[in-house]
């Protein structure tokens, strides 16, 4: 079986059912500094939770006494990479990410630089309110995705020989030299496939939930 662990941030909050659901299968939960306020808000007990822990509530750190505390100062790192790094000690075989978008903007941008990053090493998905992102490297990728699935495609920087076959709106061999943003497009076959040479893509499934 494949481990999961998960890390909650403190970016915008799942509702409580997405939660649920994002922590299926997750063997050990980790909680970056502010993420523990959330936590605690969700009744959710975490395996670990680490930072500065300026972010943490002091009132709230009683529920917590089952967590394995570990205070980092290192005002060079943020508490994403000191959470990042505990995680590769754990040797998942994929890292679910929550919270990880919304609030500052600046924070949202440079936690998908660090996520995209370290999916080089280990397995990254980002789960949000309205759906889930992962990282694609270079290479060939398929995909068995229901008809009608939107999905957008975006990169940070440049991206060769890009080729979207299944989609509403395909490509073949396309190279853009500075990035790339292909927003909604549409499944319409299974599999899907996405390949480039070179490059990282963003890939963010839009998920309905009645």
């Amino acid at each position: 079986m494949k481990k999961i662990v998960a890390l909650i941030l403190n970016g915008e909050g799942l509702e409580t059912q997405r939660l649920k659901r994002a922590l299926e299968g997750a063997s050990v939960i980790i909680a970056a500094d502010g993420g523990a306020n959330y936590c605690r808000q969700q009744n959710l007990q975490p395996h670990y939770i680490i930072g500065d822990l300026d972010s943490i509530n002091q009132e709230w750190k009683d529920q917590f006494k089952n967590s394995k505390m570990m205070y980092i100062a290192d005002q060079y790192s943020t508490d994403l990479e000191k959470a990042l790094t505990l995680a590769e000690s754990l040797q998942p075989h994929r890292l679910r990410v929550l919270n990880a978008t919304g609030r500052r903007g600046d924070h949202t941008i440079a936690n998908l630089l660090f996520l995209a990053q370290f999916n080089k090493k280990v397995e990254v998905e980002v789960i949000d309110n309205f759906g889930r992102l992962t990282f694609l490297e270079a290479g060939v990728h398929r995909f068995n995705l229901p008809a009608g699935q939107t999905v957008s495609f975006l990169s940070f920087g440049a991206v060769k020989n890009l080729t979207l076959s299944g989609f509403q709106y395909p490509l073949q061999k396309e190279t853009f030299e500075d990035f790339f943003v292909g927003m909604s497009n549409v499944t319409q076959e299974s599999p899907c496939v996405v390949s480039f040479d070179s490059g990282t893509l963003i890939m963010y499934e839009v998920e309905r939930f009645e």
